[in-house]
């Protein structure tokens, strides 16, 4: 009896690759804006702008703000790199301390 053919297989590498090309198509184009904490900035002024411009109701609001109180920095919303950046540009039109970092 001869033995029965190995179907192809892709090598380790390839099948990484395959992966790692696959994560990068779903979350390439995904950015964290980040709520910072800041002297001049009061809680009510965060939650204002959680509410306006990323939907938040008035309590994720406020652990939002106290998140950002207590740790330093709050992540706020992830979104495609466009719109992360206008976001943190309305941000700062608030006075609302933040920044865009990929994720």
């Amino acid at each position: 009896m001869s033995p029965l053919p190995l179907p192809d297989v892709d090598s380790r590498e390839e099948v990484e690759g395959d992966v790692a090309d696959k994560l990068r198509e779903l979350f390439d184009k995904d950015f964290a804006v980040i709520i910072m904490d800041s002297d001049f900035t009061t809680f009510d002024e965060v939650e204002r702008a959680c509410i306006a411009l990323f939907g938040y109701t008035r309590p994720e609001a406020e652990a939002l703000s106290m998140r950002v109180h207590t740790t330093g920095e709050a992540l706020a919303a992830v979104l495609a790199e466009s719109a992360a950046r206008q976001a943190v540009q309305q941000l700062r039109r608030r006075n609302v301390l933040a920044r865009v970092e990929k994720v």
